[in-house]
């Protein structure tokens, strides 16, 4: 395929984040790569979203989705915009996060034939400065699939783009309140057990911004969703040592979960049972928490 005529779709979903997407929409006009267009999913919003994107018509190649009833979560408004997309490659963006400018430039030349699924690092933003860099993982050529249950993920959302014709093929991000929160992770379980072919660039090629509104990472309807995930593959799994590793991994999203919250005498269990039967990865992500936990003593 020629990759000069490759066409991106950028899907970005959106509720009362007006002046966060100017930053958004600001990013994708600085592209250095020029062939794309831009999908704005708005869940309802009530603030001049509206007349923020009105400004960016005559700049980008926009279309503005509004839906007339917020979903409760981004799953809907991503499944809506990724169903009206045309390019050949669609990039999930919220519209809180930016792109780098060489972002659709650098994938566009690298050799795609053999790949559907491409996600990278980004930057992690708080109050104006980098913060830290949020890696992703490096997902096993051989079994991405397991290697997603066994470890404590990390694909964001913001830095992925995949090929339209898996999406298409694919369940779509859930649109269930029982997996708000983890609609993402879902889907690249579920791409990961079709064969889905990954590919991980190692670069910053966007930021992700660090609020105080975030979804909250540390109640317990987190844990109820991250149970509901992880018993369905849990269910599914035919070898004993592997429903061992997905329930040790579970144990230790509880374990990180209720350990943030400070509730150390709740964690422990959990903890220890994702550091006795969890992979590597898990194993070391259990000593990360005890450490951190311990300094702050």
């Amino acid at each position: 395929m020629d990759n000069k005529a490759l066409f991106f779709s950028i899907v970005i979903p959106t509720y009362n984040r007006s002046l966060d997407l100017v930053r958004c929409l600001d990013s994708l006009v600085s592209q250095t790569y020029k062939n794309f267009e831009v999908i704005v999913c708005d869940n309802a919003s009530v603030d001049n979203t509206k007349e923020v994107i009105a400004q960016y018509e005559n700049i980008l190649d926009l279309q503005h989705i509004y839906l007339d009833v917020n979903s409760g979560g981004p799953a809907r408004p991503r499944n809506v915009g990724a169903r009206q997309a045309k390019g050949d490659w669609i990039c999930f963006l919220d519209s809180d996060d930016w792109f780098s400018s060489n972002k659709l430039e650098y994938i566009s030349k690298l050799t795609l034939d053999d790949l559907d699924f491409i996600y990278h690092d980004l930057n992690i933003i708080q109050n104006g400065a980098m913060l830290r860099k949020m890696k992703s993982k490096n997902l096993s050529k051989k079994d991405a699939y397991h290697d997603l249950l066994y470890s404590t993920y990390g694909i964001p959302t913001s830095s992925v783009c995949v090929r339209k014709k898996i999406f298409n093929d694919s369940v779509g991000f859930a649109e269930l309140s029982e997996l708000v929160g983890l609609e993402d992770y879902h889907l690249w379980i579920e791409l990961a057990k079709t064969g889905t072919r990954f590919k991980y660039i190692p670069l910053s090629l966007g930021n992700y911004f660090l609020g105080n509104e975030n979804l909250s990472l540390n109640d317990d309807g987190r844990i109820v969703r991250y149970r509901f995930l992880f018993q369905k593959y849990i269910d599914a799994e035919k070898k004993r040592k592997s429903k061992k590793k997905i329930s040790a991994t579970l144990n230790y999203h509880i374990g990180w979960i209720y350990a943030n919250k400070k509730k150390l005498d709740k964690s422990g269990s959990f903890l220890v049972h994702a550091f006795c039967y969890g992979s590597f990865a898990i194993k070391w992500g259990v000593i990360r928490i005890v450490l951190k936990n311990l300094f702050k003593k």
